[in-house]
């Protein structure tokens, strides 16, 4: 008589990828995800390419126990390879979430650029029907829908259809036959790539359609909040273009994400590669704990600033670009400030006027420099 093997399954296993100069990012996610969820995960599968440097591996390991695995798969048409570089290949990932389901009841698929801010360990209630996503948008704009994935439509499909944001994915043991789910969405992405905008995003959403997948929804706007949207019950940001901390300094909001990077980097991880070129070119302007901020805003005041800091006040300050130069000369001033204090003092008549005026005018910029690399 044959008898049956049951097969004990670990409760969840999280997926990351990131192509190597990238590796920063994903151990901003762990950093934040040890301070307020440590013992969400049995296990932690990160996905990378050839050019993962080691120093940044280890540092993973010291975060978390991490297995890494190398992931190679392109495109096959180059056309449509080049015209979506700027996802790189890590997107499809997602993909090989599906693999791990014998193992794992559930597996869950978090970008590399989040921001955890408070403890997410109640998505582990999530995935009941086999897949769990968060609604694209909140609230849900008329007339949006899966079209909004694809530069044209897919024909015979529901172009209308809800549209689900796939940065953070949960699928569970519940899903049937999820290798073969695995092999069409990779025939999927051959045969549609010519027709897809955001990478995997699409093809994820013709899967649902196509197996009629019930989709159960978890509040996005606690675990998978835009930057624009209502962030007041936020645990989990998306960050998102222009409020990526490491391209763009988006005032305090996002501070917390400095402090992890500071973290990554005392544990011996590489800089980030957004920052090296920065901390060459500017490094005498670094200072302070909010040495990141400070240099963004420099680096980036052009074409950044002016689109970011919405007050009055705010704006007036960058309105007046000389707030630069000060910045820039802030040590050198703050020693010309205490020299005429000094002046002020031992000095008589007129030079003593000229000094105190000096001192009053230096002192007033000082202070305007501080208020706004504070954000203030």
């Amino acid at each position: 008589m044959q008898r049956s093997i049951v097969m004990n399954k670990k409760n969840a296993l999280l997926i990351m990828a990131a192509t190597g100069n990238y590796l920063f990012s994903v151990g901003n996610v762990l950093i934040g995800l040890k301070k307020h969820s440590p013992n969400m995960f049995d296990d932690i599968v990160i996905y990378t390419d050839e050019t993962a440097t080691e120093q940044d591996k280890e540092t993973i390991q010291k975060i978390f126990p991490v297995t890494f695995k190398i992931y190679d798969f392109q495109i096959k048409n180059l056309k449509d390879r080049e015209r979506l570089k700027y996802f790189s290949n890590m997107p499809y990932v997602r993909f090989e979430m599906l693999t791990y389901l014998d193992s794992y009841k559930k597996v869950f698929w978090f970008d590399s650029d989040f921001l955890i801010t408070d403890d997410i360990s109640g998505l582990l209630q999530y995935g009941n029907t086999g897949i769990s996503m968060s609604i694209d948008l909140d609230p849900y704009p008329e007339g949006h829908g899966v079209h909004m994935f694809f530069i044209k439509n897919v024909p015979e499909y529901d172009m209308m259809a809800k549209a689900y944001a796939s940065g953070l994915v949960i699928f569970s043991d519940k899903l049937k036959e999820p290798l073969k789910l695995r092999k069409y969405l990779y025939e999927k992405l051959d045969l549609y790539s010519g027709y897809i905008k955001y990478a995997e995003q699409g093809i994820l959403q013709l899967m649902i359609e196509d197996f009629s997948l019930q989709v159960e929804e978890f509040p996005k706007l606690i675990y998978h909040a835009f930057p624009f949207e209502d962030k007041s019950k936020a645990k989990l940001i998306h960050l998102l273009d222009r409020t990526k901390p490491w391209q763009y300094y988006s005032g305090t909001a996002y501070d917390e994400w400095y402090e992890n990077h500071k973290q990554w980097i005392t544990l011996g991880g590489g800089e980030a590669f957004t920052f090296e070129g920065l901390l060459k070119q500017y490094q005498k302007y670094f200072y302070g704990q909010k040495r990141y901020q400070n240099i963004l805003h420099m680096a980036y005041f052009d074409d950044c600033i002016r689109n970011i800091l919405s007050s009055p006040n705010k704006a007036s300050i960058c309105d007046n670009e000389t707030i630069i130069k000060d910045i820039g000369n802030y040590t050198k001033n703050k020693i010309r400030y205490w020299r005429y204090r000094l002046l002020s003092k031992i000095t008589f008549g007129k030079k003593r006027r000229k000094y105190k005026q000096k001192r009053k005018e230096l002192k007033a910029r000082l202070k305007q420099v501080r208020a706004f690399l504070k954000g203030k």
